[in-house]
């Protein structure tokens, strides 16, 4: 469920419900357009990969963990999604103060002892002994930028971005310092019909908090190692935006389980699902345990056949050199089963 803004149009008086995030909108009773103020400017990124290239993206990451069953794969219409990013930008300059720890080294003389008791020779070992404190201050002058999930994105298999996790996806431009992104003023209207908008989920007033608990813990860094810590920030500049970014969802069916897989619409990059197991793998370890036992085998017929079987170390040997290779291969063939079981997560 979305949050909606409950406003009176200034022109008839009739209730207004519109989306958090937007600027403008229109009066549902008398068509009254209205410009909204002091509300959060809403953009959108236009998909710079059309329903080809995330399909050929999802091809390529396929045949990269599971070569040769694309073929058998049935392919569902891929769908565009624009899921909400809330992005704000401030600038923090403050300082850290607190009091450092002075320790000084010293070298002094102990002994040690025997297992029977008796003094060894004095060893000169070296130690640090607090001496006393000094006062420090830290400066703290940079800009933030704090990417909050609007949306819960978890059943796409995408982890929120908040105050505990400001890492951005692999593959994903949004949160990357070195991208540019092109913002453009979101519009419904000029959106494709076939585009899915997923509005906010969490206020501008939750993201605010989860920003300021991600800028006070990062400063709370500067002073590591401080005693008797205090913190002054002064936060200026504070600038918010609600960003739509493009995702392609491919969905294939092969035999009877359904994969969903989530393309970037900008960099065309897989970033999460899963993939049919790679059957490759037990194919490997059951060639190369048949190539083992088939150059073990011909040696073992030579030694019977030679009599040396007779002697007792001999036969001790052979057998406990067959008992611990069938336990190898009985183990190895039991994890590539597993793993040929397992799905592929990315």
């Amino acid at each position: 469920m979305s949050d909606l803004l409950t406003l009176s149009c200034p022109s008839c008086g009739g209730l207004l419900e519109i989306c958090e995030g937007n600027t403008n909108a229109v009066c549902p009773n008398c068509d009254t357009p209205l410009l909204l103020g002091g509300v959060v400017n809403r953009y959108i990124i236009e998909s710079e990969v059309d329903s080809t290239g995330a399909v050929r993206a999802v091809r390529r990451k396929l045949e990269e963990l599971s070569a040769g069953v694309f073929a058998g794969c049935r392919v569902r219409k891929p769908f565009l999604t624009y899921v909400p990013f809330w992005i704000l930008s401030c600038r923090v300059d403050g300082f850290v103060f607190g009091v450092k720890p002075v320790f000084i080294k010293r070298r002094v003389r102990a002994s040690t002892e025997n297992d029977d008791g008796r003094a060894q020779n004095p060893v000169i070992r070296t130690i640090k002994q607090r001496k006393g404190v000094r006062a420090e201050e830290h400066q703290i002058s940079s800009g933030f930028d704090v990417i909050v999930s609007a949306a819960h994105l978890e059943p796409l298999g995408i982890p929120s971005l908040g105050a505990q996790s400001q890492m951005g996806l692999s593959g994903m431009a949004l949160g990357r310092s070195d991208s540019r992104l092109p913002l453009k003023v979101f519009d419904s209207e000029n959106l494709s019909a076939s585009a899915h908008v997923v509005d906010p989920a969490v206020s501008i007033n939750q993201a605010k908090d989860e920003a300021e608990e991600f800028i006070q813990r990062i400063c709370g860094g500067v002073g590591v190692g401080l005693e008797q810590r205090s913190m002054y920030l002064a936060v200026t500049g504070a600038r918010e935006k609600l960003v739509h970014y493009p995702l392609w969802v491919v969905e294939y069916v092969l035999g009877e389980k359904t994969y969903r897989i989530v393309v970037d619409g900008c960099s065309g990059k897989v970033l999460r699902g899963a993939f049919p197991p790679d059957s490759a793998h037990w194919k490997k370890v059951c060639q190369i345990l048949g190539s083992v036992w088939a150059g073990l085998i011909p040696v073992l017929l030579l030694v019977a056949f030679s009599g040396l079987l007779k002697a007792g170390p001999v036969l001790m040997f052979a057998m406990l050199s067959i008992y611990g290779l069938g336990v190898v291969s009985a183990k190895f063939l039991k994890m590539a089963g597993k793993n040929a079981e397992m799905d592929n997560l990315i």
